[in-house]
């Protein structure tokens, strides 16, 4: 395999940003298709957990989420516009922080792709057939990865128009849930220790869970520098999916009420059931799986593309393209022994470390290579680092090890070769 080539640092023309200057990709398709990939698990299954580390504190958790989001947005999009190509934050963190923390990074971001696959796919399940869920989540797995397989991928029209259909059901279950009364309470106190109290205490690691939910908007900023106002973008993406998050919470909450939430395999579905719109189940049902299904199919490719420069900066052995099995199968074992709402929090432990090598790298971008003061990398970096250390210690754990295995696998593969040469 040829040595690793550091990639050139280009300069992007930041001039036009702000003026509305001609570019091929505009400001409104940009937004929906990055919707895209972050209507998934996050939404559909996240907020169960999350509200049960917080109760009706729950909206307030989603907004402190959209701030590691909008910075960590802000930083890859800043250097997917100075090291243009496949490998984001692994090649980001590489080529500003060096070779060692660029594999940590590159293995934290596949851990938790591996997990995300998990948590997509038994959200397909529970949704699909909550009695059942296990065999769904697989089929659709194997289905994911024959489609990768055979570069059968979705192109921008079909994520954007896959994106309306799905944020009209949202709508939907939005408008029933608050033009119908929810049910009376029961005038019953839960004890002590109940999922779902109101704990402000949980806001950090309820921020963490649903840090999940806002991933997957390096579909758009890695693609930055061919963006018409990516100043302009960047921010209303994350607003944009801010608001629809909020809008789905409040209408659960109000609904099911956050102790019913907290235990919720499928709480859009449920909190239709409670405002006695049931008749909407199928279209809410159709609506997780086409979310979950294409989420699944950019999480396999956006770990194939990672592993492929891992692969290529002889960091991992073997084609780069081993890299959809590792991420499938591992996501098939998530899914027969944890379900989403586990694998939601293992993907969003390894998320914020990973994006805190990103923010790092951002800080050493010069001012001519940024659209984004320093500032936001150094905020960036500091809270993610804050909300991952807050996640829960088993999980924190699992990261240590991928961590300190992604530290040492360089080394080990490079010995490898070095004995197979011979």
């Amino acid at each position: 395999m040829a040595p690793y080539t550091p990639v050139t640092r280009m300069v992007p023309d930041r001039q036009g940003d702000t003026k509305g200057s001609a570019g091929p990709v505009g400001t409104v398709p940009t937004v929906v298709g990055g919707l895209g990939a972050m209507l998934g698990a996050g939404l559909f299954a996240g907020v169960a957990p999350a509200t049960g580390l917080v109760g009706r504190w729950l909206p307030v958790a989603l907004v402190i989420a959209a701030v590691p989001a909008v910075m960590s947005c802000c930083s890859t999009g800043d250097q997917a516009g100075v090291f243009p190509g496949p490998g984001g934050g692994y090649r980001y963190t590489r080529e500003q922080l060096g070779r060692w923390p660029g594999r940590i990074a590159g293995g934290l971001y596949l851990a938790g792709r591996a997990a995300a696959a998990a948590a997509l796919a038994g959200c397909f399940g529970a949704y699909l057939d909550p009695n059942h869920p296990v065999l769904p989540a697989l089929v659709l797995l194997a289905a994911v990865l024959a489609a990768d397989t055979l570069g059968l991928r979705p192109t921008p029209a079909v994520v954007r128009t896959l994106t309306v259909v799905v944020l009209v059901v949202l709508a939907l279950v939005v408008v029933a849930c608050f033009a119908i009364p929810p049910p009376p309470p029961t005038g019953v106190v839960p004890p002590a220790g109940t999922p779902g109290l109101d704990d402000a205490t949980g806001l950090l690691p309820a921020a963490g869970v649903l840090f999940f939910a806002f991933l997957g908007f390096e579909q758009v900023t890695t693609g930055s520098a061919t963006l018409r106002r990516p100043r302009v973008v960047i921010p209303v993406l994350v607003a944009v999916a801010l608001g629809t998050y909020l809008l789905v919470a409040f209408a659960v909450l109000r609904q099911l009420g956050p102790t019913r939430l907290a235990v919720s395999a499928v709480p859009l579905r449920d909190a239709l059931d409670a405002a006695s719109a049931a008749p909407l189940d199928p279209v809410v049902t159709v609506a997780a799986m086409v979310a979950t299904a294409l989420g699944l199919l950019l999480v396999v490719g956006g770990g194939r593309r990672t592993a492929g420069a891992m692969a290529a900066g002889g960091d991992l052995p073997g084609m780069a393209t081993t890299a959809r099995v590792f991420v499938v199968g591992a996501g098939a074992v998530g899914v027969l022994v944890a379900g989403p709402a586990r694998a939601i929090e293992l993907a969003a432990t390894c998320a914020p470390f990973y994006y805190a090598f990103t923010n790092a790298s951002a800080r050493l971008l010069s001012t001519e290579e940024r659209a984004w003061p320093a500032r936001t990398a150094c905020f960036g970096l500091g809270v993610t680092v804050l909300i991952g250390m807050t996640m829960p210690p088993v999980d924190l754990a699992i990261a240590l090890g991928v961590t300190v295995v992604s530290g040492l696998a360089g080394p080990l593969v490079a010995a490898v070769r070095s004995v197979l040469r011979r």
